[in-house]
This record gives structure tokens, sequence and C-alpha cells, in this order.
């Protein structure tokens, strides 16, 4: 089997490890305060949300499996861009996003779905950010204190479990803004601190 690790090519056993996993968990060892930035299996990107799945893949000699390690913190860096980056796009779409929700078509509903998923990989950065440098909400003085996110985030819930739609639109319109502008605010606080730590 032929695997890459960060540009470097070389032949391995595919009898050594019995998965994908095996294999990464393998490499791993050898690289502390680095995580897994990219996955390619015969000229496939495996996307890192499905990791889970991808560790079951049983390697074979006819395999090349590509991976690409990068240091947390620049991995961490950069992530915290992209996130700010969607807040930005999502925060200036909101009263458009709510428009589109009242009307109770097919759209409105996937619409809904795409920003449940957004809010959800969001917040999952913002837990991995604080599990990974220690960073607490309080720590960072942010204007919107986290009692007030999930206070909203539960009557969002509680909306959508009703499926009342002009509801929904109207705390997305009304209070997502306030959501977001604490994401953004955590997120642009934290990377000033890491940029003080690390730099």
């Amino acid at each position: 089997m032929t695997l890459v690790v960060n540009g470097e090519e070389r032949k391995i056993d595919s009898s050594r490890f019995k998965t994908l996993g095996d294999l990464l968990n393998d490499l791993r060892k050898e690289r502390q305060n680095q995580v897994v930035k990219r996955i390619v299996v015969n000229g496939v990107e495996v996307p890192l949300s499905r990791l889970d799945e991808a560790k079951e893949i049983e390697l074979r000699e006819d395999l090349v499996v590509e991976v690409t390690f990068e240091s947390l913190k620049v991995f961490l860096m950069e992530t915290i861009e992209e996130v700010l980056n969607y807040i930005s796009k999502v925060k200036a779409l909101l009263s458009s996003v709510a428009d589109v929700i009242v009307k109770g078509t097919p759209e409105s509903y996937k619409t809904i779905h795409d920003l449940a998923e957004g809010l959800n990989a969001i917040e999952n950065v913002r837990m991995n950010t604080v599990r990974i440098t220690g960073i607490t909400s309080e720590e960072l003085g942010l204007k919107v204190k986290e009692e007030e996110l999930v206070s909203i985030l539960n009557e969002l819930v509680e909306v959508l479990q009703a499926r009342d739609l002009i509801k929904v639109a109207d705390l997305v319109d009304e209070k997502l803004p306030t959501v977001f502008g604490y994401y953004e605010d955590f997120f642009t606080k934290a990377r000033e601190l890491l940029r003080e730590t690390y730099s």
C-alpha cells in the first residue's frame, strides 16, 4: 500500500493495519499537537465530517492513502477564520432568511435545516476551542452572556418543534443576530488571544 504523509510517500505493508482508523491511530502517535487536516483515499477526498465512517475502510495493498497533518494552533486559527467569515455572511442574510422561512415552502424547511446545521457547526468549533485552549466565555468578557444565548436557542427549539414558521421567522430576524453576535465576539476575541499567546 502507498502512504503519503504531508507529501512524503512510502510503501507500507497493509496487513499491519486492518482499517484506516488503525493506520491513523498509529500515525497520530508520531505527531503530538497535530491534527488531521485532510485525507485522500485513491484520489477521493474523505470529508472530515465523515471521518468516523472512513475509519472503517479496510486497507488493501492497492490503496493509496494520503494524510495531511497540521499543527493544532494553525488548524484552530484557520477554522476560526472560516467561522468568522461564515458568521459575517449569515448575519447579513438573516432578514432575507426570515422572509424565506415565513413562506412555508420546501425551500423554507431547507433554509431552517441549513441554519440549524450552521449553528451546530459553530457551537462545535466553540466547544473545541474551549477544550483545546482552556479559554472561557467569562474570561473573554463577551457582550452577550451565555445564559442569554441558551435562552434564545431554547426558544428557537420550542418554536421549531411547534412548527410555527411565523415565530421561527421572527426569531431569526429579531433574536438570531444576538446569537451570531455572541459567536462573532467569542471567536474574534479568541483569535486575538491565540495570536498573543502563540506569537
